[in-house]
């Protein structure tokens, strides 16, 4: 099941031009696939598709002449500004006017488009000419907007589950992100599964071993990308099985130790990816540190127990382990985010309630 929105432009120089610039910009950032033709492109991911097309006058006219071939256009048969304004009205759920001031209210936004099912979404405001210097301003405006209803999508999925479900596997350990992700699916499952078991597979090989006898009453969450990038050389494995649902969740790390403060630490525990994604931040609070790789956050909580030690881990397991916090929401990357997919052989498995 996706969430189909298409974003309706006009093609003309100003807002237009910027919010079909913004498009392209945010599909190269996010490095998803895009589908493309001369009247639309495609953004796609698991649980959405972003559409980029719109009406333009005949002969793809435009303030500056000719609307470039590279913006996916709809040409009509009569050369008039105001019929190609009415023609992408007509064919949309609701009209969203960006102005250069900055007083668009981004949440708000989303908020309107989300809760009034608008799936076809025109774009519109004033042409370059009449934007009077400000297209740094609006060129922020476009990208914030798009990153947030992306990610509104995102985090406002969820499930339908089928009371037939009887196992869910997930990458663990106990402590892991993923395991923690996990355990927040995993209890709205419960709610409507009462007798579901959730499996802990230690290592990326038991994982794959389980893929091709996945059963039907069985059902899999797995990180796929860190930061945009495969996890597994093996992500074609994915592709035969019904991705039910994507979820980007954010990775913040905290400190934890025995110790009450960050002075004395002399060794500091976890994943290799942990020490790459917060090296500056190591530089700076702990540049005599000496960093030992282990096999997950979690296992570098759970053997960081003795004084002059910490770990690098989820915050949760400061709780999990009896560890002192010295440190949150520690990451070089403001963005940095792990993508995981729900796949599943149910047919009845559909996306529904909140997570």
């Amino acid at each position: 099941m996706f969430f189909d929105l298409i974003f309706r432009v006009g093609g003309q120089t100003g807002i237009d031009r910027i919010f079909q610039d913004e498009f392209f910009e945010f599909s190269k950032d996010k490095k998803k696939q895009l589908i493309n033709n001369q009247e639309f492109i495609v953004y796609i991911t698991n649980t959405i598709h972003f559409v980029l097309t719109g009406f333009c006058p005949k002969g793809r006219k435009c303030e500056d002449g000719t609307i470039d071939n590279k913006y996916p256009m709809v040409e009509l048969d009569i050369d008039d500004y105001s019929y190609r304004t009415d023609k992408n009205i007509e064919f949309s759920d609701g009209v969203l006017i960006i102005q250069g001031d900055l007083t668009n209210d981004y949440d708000e936004v989303v908020k309107w488009i989300v809760n009034n099912n608008i799936r076809s979404l025109n774009i519109s405001g004033a042409r370059k000419s009449n934007l009077l210097g400000v297209d740094l301003q609006v060129k922020i405006v476009c990208k914030k907007f798009m990153n947030n209803i992306h990610d509104e999508i995102l985090q406002n999925s969820g499930f339908l589950i089928s009371d037939s479900i009887r196992r869910f596997y997930t990458l663990g350990p106990e402590g892991s992100f993923s395991y923690f992700t996990a355990q927040e699916i995993f209890q709205k499952m419960r709610e409507k599964c009462a007798n579901v078991e959730i499996v802990l597979l230690k290592e990326k090989s038991e994982l794959i071993k389980i893929l091709p006898i996945l059963r039907h009453d069985e059902c899999l969450l797995v990180p796929t990308q860190v930061n945009g990038v495969d996890t597994f050389e093996q992500n074609h494995l994915f592709e035969r099985f019904k991705i039910k649902l994507e979820i980007e969740t954010p990775v913040r790390y905290a400190l934890l130790s025995v110790q009450n403060d960050i002075s004395g630490i002399e060794e500091l525990y976890s994943h290799e990816s942990a020490f790459e994604e917060c090296k500056n931040w190591i530089c700076m609070k702990l540049p005599n540190v000496r960093k030992i790789s282990v096999g997950s956050t979690s296992e570098a909580a759970k053997i960081a127990s003795f004084s002059h030690s910490a770990s690098l881990s989820n915050i949760s397991c400061s709780m999990l382990y009896n560890r002192n916090v010295l440190e949150t929401d520690i990451s070089d990357l403001s963005s940095n985010k792990t993508t995981f997919v729900f796949v599943s052989n149910h047919e009845g498995l559909n996306i529904l309630i909140k997570i």
